[in-house]
């Protein structure tokens, strides 16, 4: 039983089983194929948070330096003057917008929305 998933429905019927107190924890175990750490650990889940599931994550990895709006911009910025350089669009963003951006984070928000210099030129 080495890292595995434990459904959470496994864990609610432990609970099920734990709650008239005719099993012992050791019995819990065996039926349910659980280790003692991991009832006790679904049981201070669920004091702790009245609930047995994970918190889910509110974002992955970093947030991120250009929001929507920002990006937009950009794209507005990229179909208005096609012949700008990146270092033109990073200069225009932190004067007008007030926002210091590296010439990679411009560079992959134009890649992110399939934007190149033939399409922009078009």
């Amino acid at each position: 039983m080495v890292n595995r998933h434990i459904s959470d429905d496994a864990k609610r019927i432990t609970l099920r089983l734990k709650a008239p107190r005719r099993d012992s924890d050791n019995e819990i175990c065996q039926l349910i194929d659980f280790s003692l750490s991991t009832l006790h650990r679904t049981l201070r889940q669920k004091h702790a948070t009245g609930d047995i599931t994970k918190t889910l994550a509110i974002g992955c990895g970093r947030p991120r330096k250009l929001i929507h709006s920002d990006c937009l911009y950009l794209l507005r910025l990229a179909r208005h003057k096609p012949t700008l350089f990146l270092d033109e669009y990073s200069h225009h963003l932190e004067e007008y917008r007030d926002l210091p951006v590296s010439l990679a984070t411009i560079h992959a928000s134009f890649k992110c929305v399939g934007l190149n210099i033939k399409r922009v030129q078009m």
